[in-house]
């Protein structure tokens, strides 16, 4: 199975629990020792690390240009 992500991607939690939630960018992928992908994040707004699995996060999506 192939990681869904790539180190340096932003990404957002699956779930948030705020209504502004905080966002991450995936620093490890994790090797796979489990039935699931996981990866090492740190939060871009206070560089707080911590490992999840891939069904945690989700792709954070391009802003429209406005031009």
């Amino acid at each position: 199975m192939t990681h869904k992500f790539q180190v340096g991607q932003t990404v957002l939690p699956a779930h948030p629990r705020a209504a502004n939630p905080s966002t991450y960018v995936i620093v490890q992928v994790l090797p796979e020792t489990s039935h699931e992908r996981q990866y090492r994040i740190r939060a871009i707004s206070s560089a707080t690390e911590c490992v999840v699995a891939e069904t945690q996060i989700k792709a954070m999506e391009a802003e429209p240009s406005l031009s």
